[in-house]
């Protein structure tokens, strides 16, 4: 359906926060629930009305090809998989990350392990898991033993960390000729050709753990010639499964090449706003959207993030309190992480091995690496924040779009607040709103989803029961309603849709949601297709 294109301004609607006891309640208490214990949410195939959120999909969807959830991690490259990968019954590619040091891949010089990194490989297949790899190099304690006696310089670094990690001076021809030779012989292994071999991340070096970045730090790494040097070497090593390669940082001419990137801090759910490399945008009115012709998006690169910083040492003195004083808040920054990785289009989440919201985690793994041809849902997260660059930021949306226009205005209502103050929030605005409130709330479904065809579908559209009446559903051509009983819970309708079309024609939305005697407040609403 096309997108209407005509904005107006709405006002910020002043909802006072909860109590400071209370300030997350539409979500359920900080418990972590293991892999073991994970299911996905049930599939209903009646319409109703259930309290709380929906992430349930049809039985018969199953995860894409390239969808990758990294939920364990080994680095130990002699440690056996078989006995430390749990065996999982879930519609998700399960994936292990190998955290590989250089000096259990070469301990001699010359002398290369990759047989140990095939059975590790093979291993993993066998218990039902994809594979990223992950060699870490620059840091003295990654490194060979044998490197010191070449005498190579230590790096200075831009920023200490609370705990200490020297690198290698990774640009000094005696660490870059080895590290090369290193590379080469990965490629010559055959390892990066393994079908289950899914990623390698090729990173650079940094005072934290993990060889962070693509190149030194402040710099162009596209205008330094051992960085270029670096990642020929990698694409000669992956020729032909280029788009396994993801770097630890922006680099045009890595990308260029076919690579992928991740990134690793979507817990802070507002970063890279707006980010033209990965094709987020603002418009004027302040909508976040996605330009799909960005590379990494045009290519079906390697597209990673990690929402992984959820145990309780988060809320620590000895992590500075990173999240807050406590956990209260660490299961709505979850949800509204994996929303925002989804809005971006990822392919890959490293995640913990364990799960604050457990049924949000295996919709997430059943969506990632999904291109509008092929996802199960489309949908719309109607929200605003502010940041501090760009002002009001609305909505997180996938192929499902919210607009404000003469007769279908919004404001932001259900204010959320923050366990911490972002950086890159606006200064005094550090909380979000979960919903829109509008007497008529209209939306449009991207064109290519459904082509232009009858569709049989399940609209499942979550909202806060404010205020009394009916709610007036139209999709397509056909109409329902739910009732508004001023519980003030949040909750879930499930309208089921055969035969309908999503052809506006003339119309602005494919679906609106009308008060007759309220006004509704959306929160989320998702557009499931039934295969027959």
């Amino acid at each position: 359906m096309r997108i209407v294109v005509i904005f107006l301004s709405v006002c910020v609607s002043s909802i006072a926060s909860e109590d400071s006891s209370d300030k997350w309640p539409h979500w359920p208490a900080y418990q972590k629930t293991p892999l073991q214990e994970i299911r996905p949410q049930v599939w209903r195939a009646e319409e109703d009305v259930i309290d709380g959120w929906d992430w349930s999909l049809p039985p018969s969807v199953m995860p894409a090809s390239n969808g990758l959830m990294a939920i364990q991690r080994c680095n130990n490259l002699h440690k056996d998989l078989t006995a430390f990968l749990e065996p999982l019954n879930l519609p998700m590619n399960q994936t292990v990350t190998l955290w590989i040091r250089w000096k259990e891949l070469e301990p001699v010089e010359g002398v290369y392990r990759f047989d140990l990194l095939r059975e590790r490989i093979e291993e993993a297949e066998k218990m039902g898991y994809h594979v990223v790899l992950r060699i870490l190099c620059s840091a003295t304690i990654f490194a060979p033993e044998w490197l010191d006696s070449y005498d190579i310089p230590y790096r200075t670094e831009h920023w200490k960390p609370h705990r200490e990690i020297v690198n290698y001076d990774v640009a000094s021809p005696a660490f870059h000729k080895r590290y090369l030779k290193l590379i080469h012989a990965l490629g010559a292994s055959g390892i990066p050709q393994m079908d289950r071999l899914q990623g390698a991340f090729l990173g650079y070096a940094s005072p934290s753990y993990g060889d962070e970045g693509i190149g030194p730090h402040g710099v162009n790494p596209d205008d330094v010639p051992h960085v270029i040097e670096r990642l020929n070497a990698w694409a000669g090593a992956f020729e032909g499964v280029e788009h396994k390669v993801f770097m630890g940082g922006l680099s045009d001419y890595g990308l260029n090449l076919g690579f992928g990137i991740r990134r690793g801090f979507v817990e802070m759910f507002l970063y890279h706003i707006p980010d033209e490399s990965i094709g987020q945008q603002l418009d004027e009115a302040g909508y976040l959207w996605v330009d799909e012709s960005a590379s990494i998006l045009r290519n079906s690169a390697f597209h990673g993030e990690e929402n992984e910083e959820y145990e309780e040492s988060w809320a620590t003195s000895k992590s500075n309190f990173r999240f807050g004083p406590n956990t209260d808040s660490f299961v709505y920054r979850y949800f509204t992480s994996n929303l925002r990785l989804l809005q971006m289009r990822c392919n890959y989440v490293l995640y913990n091995s364990f799960s604050v919201l457990p049924e949000q985690m295996v919709w997430v793994g059943q969506s990632v690496g999904r291109t509008v041809e092929n996802t199960p849902d489309i949908w719309c997260a109607l929200r605003e924040s502010y940041i501090r660059s760009s002002g009001a930021v609305k909505n997180f949306e996938r192929w499902l779009y919210q607009r404000d226009t003469s007769g279908f205005e919004t404001v932001p209502a259900v204010r959320i607040d923050h366990a911490i103050e972002m950086w890159m929030v606006e200064n005094g605005k550090y909380y979000d709103y979960i919903a829109r409130k509008g007497q008529r709330i209209g939306l449009a479904i991207d064109d290519r989803w459904c082509g232009n065809r009858p569709v049989d579908v399940a609209v499942k559209v979550t909202y806060f029961d404010e205020g009394s009446g009916t709610v007036r559903v139209r999709a397509g051509d056909q109409e329902r309603s739910f009732v508004l009983r001023e519980t003030g819970a949040l909750k879930t309708a499930t309208f089921f849709l055969y035969n309908v079309e999503f052809s506006a024609k003339n119309l602005e939305y494919d679906i609106v949601f009308e008060g007759l005697e309220c006004e509704p407040t959306l929160s989320f609403v998702r557009v499931i297709r039934l295969d027959k």
